[in-house]
């Protein structure tokens, strides 16, 4: 599979970022890795590419925009939201691992802080269940 890889542009955690990109990597799957969807045309040929969309966000707050669906707290119109209505996501925030596969945003993991030591625990439990390997 193909991966693309939304980094936090508020806080750069590239440790974090480096091993999920690695844990996918290492399971045969194909990354990218940017810092938002700024450049439209660039961004939609990588999306068009790629079967899933990760993010990976500090703050709780995005979160409820990202997985809204109650119309007075729907995400605005940008490329980020647009792609979360056709593609499988992932969004890693401080407190977990959301997927919008299951209806609206449904934890398929629980962080008690977004860290190494949690992300390891989440790749173990991957790799236990087969998950994101090609």
């Amino acid at each position: 599979m193909k991966y693309l890889l939304i980094k936090d542009k508020g806080r750069q955690l590239q440790a974090l970022i480096d091993n999920i990109a690695e844990f996918l990597w290492n399971n045969g799957n194909e990354i990218y890795v940017r810092t938002g969807l700024d450049n439209p045309r660039e961004y939609q040929d990588i999306t068009d590419r790629c079967e899933c969309i990760i993010f990976l966000n500090c703050s709780n707050d995005l979160m409820e925009s990202f997985f809204s669906y109650e119309k007075k707290i729907q995400p605005e119109d940008t490329q980020e939201n647009n792609i979360l209505n056709k593609k499988f996501v992932l969004f890693f925030s401080i407190n977990g691992v959301y997927c919008n596969v299951v209806p609206f945003p449904h934890k398929i993991f629980h962080f008690k802080e977004l860290s190494q030591l949690e992300l390891t625990r989440f790749f173990l439990w991957c790799e236990d269940l087969k998950l994101f390997v090609k």
